[in-house]
């Protein structure tokens, strides 16, 4: 049995999820992707992902990832902490959390990568 290594890829700009809906006209999406490292990365379903403000507080909305590794919100332009919070099966490889700087009609990813046995 091999063992996929996890961690965070990256925050990068995409224009925009493929079969969601867009965000409100002045909002960004939050784009959260899941995936293992290795030779064969594979998507991660069931990463759960908190989702606050800069300045901490409460979580405003929690995603959970599907099928495909991914899960999205629309949110006011502003900074936000996507928070790793849980997976079964997989760890973290890097980092639990990821600033992200939503910004109007666009979206932001933050990329965790895990190792899964």
């Amino acid at each position: 049995m091999s063992v996929f290594g996890v961690g965070l890829l990256a925050i990068a700009q995409g224009a925009g999820i493929a079969g969601a809906d867009p965000a409100p006209a002045g909002q960004g999406v939050l784009r959260v992707q899941a995936a293992t490292t290795g030779a064969e990365p594979a998507a991660v379903a069931g990463v759960r992902i908190g989702v606050t403000t800069c300045a901490a507080g409460p979580i405003l909305t929690a995603l959970t990832t599907g099928p495909d590794g991914t899960a999205a919100t629309n949110l006011a332009p502003g900074c936000y902490l996507a928070q790793f919070t849980s997976v079964s099966g997989c760890e973290p490889k890097s980092t639990t959390s990821v600033k992200v700087d939503v910004i109007p009609d666009a979206t932001q990813t933050a990329a965790f990568q895990f190792s899964c046995a």
